[in-house]
């Protein structure tokens, strides 16, 4: 079954529940052309204003420029070379490029290699958990792609959290039929909350946590499954396909970042013990996992938080690449950013301060140290050393300025070009997917967005200049949360 097929949205529920809705604005096509139009006029206005229309001294003048900028940059020492490139060289190139490609070429080679060998006959009993809020008008295909599942030996647990909407009726109509269990709760608590209360009439060896909007493929569950036959895997990351992808330019950008850095970044981390999170949105924890760290902690980030719980019980954490969901993701810039900020500053409150104990190599694994040593150089030191380099270049060498920056975008773009061709070739939907290839050109520009999104998120973090709260737990929770 294709992911695109299956209905996260019960269309009739949804067709009732929209009439309430305020129409939401769209950009258009005519939208679209006026901005390419007015970028136009622009360029033509500094063409015939600084050129005096002239087509031939315009390129001349690009070609002397080049050479001189080329000259000037050969005439320094490699040293000097070195740092005038260095983001491109040491952002994305060490941590992403480099890294991917090896992760890449392995792949290919052994494909085939898997979990699947051995114990052919390992399906235990699962408890498939999903908190819900308000979802009533996506809860009911979460459901129904979980019932096609290929595994028949589970149980799904739905916790309401005080929904005001359609989700219970839905729900107690599947429970009437005994595909389900219902409980709802009579005070709400947010998300921690509700996983840590269907924890405790969860029967499965293997505990799923999922979000409410997501659906899954029939095989999605077996193949989460496959990684535990390792004794010592204590959670699975699921891999998570962006579902709403063709509503805008946002959800397209999103499902590209998606692929690149769950798709193929993931396995990477996962080969290298380095793997830190397992999605909220699709994730697999032994239940003694869940028992020993006693669940999860009521904040923002409790993904994250008890990933490294499990890590630090000497626990893997591995990425199946075949256990899919899809989800929905923001349709817009602005709640995308919203977003990005409330994840990035959990990064800080919970990687850093919570568990930076994690960094203790007599207690804990040397993998575990390298990963928090190398999060503190690429996701830390050298994302807010961004705004000095582009000072320091701006203020020393000027005049290479607009080089420095076009050969920077254009090596980006062939980067990003190559990780899409490698999405393509190791996705089990290359007809969908190849899509991806086309935004290459604008993914630079998307890169800067989530820059300025995480930069903004670290630096209130660290200053503790504010503490965002949010719809996603109560306000009673906010206030009990430790600020760590």
């Amino acid at each position: 079954m294709k992911l695109r097929n299956i209905k996260i949205v019960d269309l009739e529920l949804l067709r009732n529940f929209k009439a309430a809705e305020p129409p939401k604005r769209k950009l258009k096509v005519t939208s679209v052309l006026a901005i390419v139009l007015l970028l136009l006029v622009i360029s033509s206005y500094i063409y015939f204003v600084f050129f005096e229309g002239d087509l031939s001294s315009f390129f001349i003048s690009i070609n002397e420029y080049i050479k001189y900028c080329i000259a000037d940059i050969m005439g320094r020492s490699n040293w000097r070379k070195f740092l005038l490139f260095a983001p491109a060289l040491l952002f994305d190139t060490v941590r992403y490029y480099l890294s991917n490609t090896i992760i890449f070429f392995i792949v290919v080679f052994r494909r085939g290699a898997s979990y699947e060998e051995g114990k052919p006959d390992f399906r235990p009993f699962v408890s498939v958990i999903l908190p819900a809020y308000n979802e009533g008008v996506r809860i009911k295909g979460t459901i129904d792609s979980l019932l096609a599942s290929d595994y028949n030996n589970f149980e799904i647990i739905i916790v309401d959290d005080c929904s005001t909407d359609m989700t219970p009726a839905i729900c107690r109509d599947y429970e009437s039929r005994g595909l389900i269990k219902f409980i709802r709760k009579e005070i709400r608590g947010g998300k921690p909350s509700s996983l840590n209360y269907g924890f405790k009439f969860a029967k499965g060896e293997l505990i799923f946590h999922f979000d409410a909007e997501v659906a899954v493929p029939p095989n999605a569950i077996s193949e989460a499954v496959k990684p535990f036959k390792d004794r010592r895997v204590g959670a699975v990351s699921g891999s998570l396909k962006v579902h709403n992808d063709r509503k805008s330019l946002a959800t397209r950008l999103q499902a590209a970042e998606y692929g690149m850095v769950i798709g193929l970044q993931r396995r990477w981390l996962s080969a290298t013990r380095t793997l830190q999170i397992a999605s909220g949105a699709f994730s697999v924890f032994r239940r003694e996992v869940i028992e020993m760290s006693k669940g999860s902690d009521p904040e923002h980030g409790d993904d994250l938080d008890i990933t490294l719980k499990a890590k630090k019980l000497g626990c893997r954490v591995v990425f199946a690449p075949r256990a899919i969901a899809a989800t929905n993701v923001p349709e817009t810039f602005g709640v995308l950013f919203r977003q990005r900020v409330r994840w990035d500053k959990c990064y800080v409150r919970i990687s850093l301060r919570k568990h930076g104990n994690i960094a203790d190599v007599w207690r804990f694994k040397f993998a575990d140290f390298l990963m928090y040593v190398l999060d503190i150089i690429f996701n830390l030191l050298l994302l807010l050393a961004f705004p000095v380099y582009i000072a320091l270049i701006a203020i020393y060498v000027p005049h290479l300025f607009l080089f420095i920056a076009v050969i920077t975008y254009l090596f980006y773009t062939v980067m990003n070009l190559w990780q899409f061709v490698m999405i393509v070739i190791l996705s089990d939907a290359p007809s969908r997917d190849w899509v991806f290839m086309l935004y290459a050109p604008v993914y630079f520009f998307y890169s800067l967005f989530l820059w300025v999104a995480r930069t903004l998120a670290y630096t209130i973090e660290l200053l503790r200049l504010k503490y965002m709260k949010s719809g996603f737990l109560p306000e009673k929770i906010w206030d009990s949360m430790p600020k760590y």
